[in-house]
């Protein structure tokens, strides 16, 4: 495994729910990267209830990388979310604090790509797609991207509106449109997967539970009771994130012939 990025087409459609749920199940190390630039840190505020200061994460990133010390600095700019297993990244306060970003977005997924050797895996709450200052870089690096969706006919019109973009940016700058699949939220409520496949022409990887009230334990702190772990929205989480897998899995093989010719070239030509 390694980096996989998670955006939407519009609002609110689960992506930082999602992105939470996954890291809370992930089977190895994680670290949670929150790149949203419409700013406020919802975990910070929601899950976690205001009970860590917002002084750490982008912005602090940002300052570092002018200092030439990113790398050297990333952890001290994650906090536990689960001891150590889980980790941080909180992102801007503000959407003002977007513009310093730009810079940022490539050194980082740069540092992000190499934790993979250290044993650490990296998802990414890269937020709503098209918006200025946006996380593309994350995007283009990510072993796998997933737009997600709600499966209501404004959510849908909305992805159709933006998946060529984004696919002709992964095929043009990023690692192949083959990175690229959509996860859906509450399918069925009202149109099913193979309907949203159709009319997109983007493979769907996954759906995940509408479960409101887990939901709500996670992104504003909300109490749920002694069965959290058998929520079905943590039912559904764990089939994405097997899905997750076998999506990178396929990306790589196709990447292997490519990298072994070049391999041969620098070593014979």
């Amino acid at each position: 495994m390694a980096v996989v990025a998670l955006t939407s087409a519009r609002g609110a459609p689960g992506v930082t729910t999602t992105a939470l749920a996954m890291a809370m199940l992930w089977p190895r190390s994680v670290v949670l990267v929150e790149a949203d630039v419409a700013g406020s840190s919802s975990i910070l505020a929601g899950y976690l209830r205001g009970t860590v200061p917002p002084d750490r994460g982008l912005v602090s990133l940002a300052v570092a990388h002018r200092r030439g010390v990113l790398d050297e600095k990333f952890y001290d700019q994650s906090i536990p979310l689960i001891e150590n297993r889980v980790r941080l990244v909180p992102g801007l306060v503000n959407a003002q604090q977007a513009a310093s970003m730009d810079k940022l977005w490539s050194p980082l997924s740069i540092v992000l790509a190499n934790l993979e050797r250290t044993g650490t895996d990296v998802i990414i709450d890269a937020g709503r797609l098209g918006m200025r200052h946006g996380p593309m870089p994350l995007l283009r690096s990510a072993d796998a991207v997933l737009l997600v969706t709600r499966t209501t006919l404004p959510a849908v019109s909305s992805a159709r509106a933006r998946v060529n973009v984004l696919r002709e940016d992964l095929l043009e700058l990023g690692q192949g449109d083959d990175t690229l699949a959509m996860l859906l939220i509450g399918e069925g409520q009202p149109y099913r997967a193979r309907e949203i496949h159709s009319a997109l022409g983007v493979p769907v990887l996954a759906s995940m539970a509408w479960d409101q009230a887990a939901s709500d334990s996670l992104s504003v702190g909300a109490p749920y009771g002694r069965r959290f772990a058998a929520a079905p929205l943590f039912r559904s989480t764990r089939v994405v994130i097997g899905a997750v897998h076998e999506l990178i899995d396929r990306h790589r093989t196709r990447l292997a012939p490519a990298a072994e010719s070049l391999m041969e070239e620098h070593t014979y030509g």
